[in-house]
């Protein structure tokens, strides 16, 4: 999880992460999102929420909590997006490397 995490604060230092609800709805709305980051205590609406909007892409359940995840990003919460495809691309290769060497969902 250090590794997705670190990304996820580059990405947001670079201007490519998009940090809360409206942020990322806004986004989704408007076709930019590469890839969507939910923490283990994002509630379900989220989910039902995206499939309203029609996003189709894809979504990865991160295996930390929001306030994990703010200390990386700076910023507390439980939907992250990022809208650029090389930083997506690293954060899903991350998150597929761990669950492969943690044996765990993520």
């Amino acid at each position: 999880m250090n590794k997705t995490l670190q990304l996820m604060g580059l990405a947001r230092r670079a201007g490519k992460l998009l940090i809360g609800h409206d942020a990322v709805m806004d986004a989704v709305k408007k076709q930019n999102v590469k890839l969507i980051l939910l923490t283990s205590d994002a509630s379900a609406r989220h989910k039902r929420e995206l499939q309203a909007a029609g996003y189709a892409g894809k979504t990865v359940s991160l295996n930390c909590d929001m306030q994990t995840a703010g200390l990386a990003t700076g910023r507390r919460s439980c939907i992250y997006a990022l809208e650029d495809a090389g930083f997506a691309a690293a954060v899903q290769k991350t998150t597929d490397e761990e669950d492969t060497q943690h044996g765990c969902k993520i």
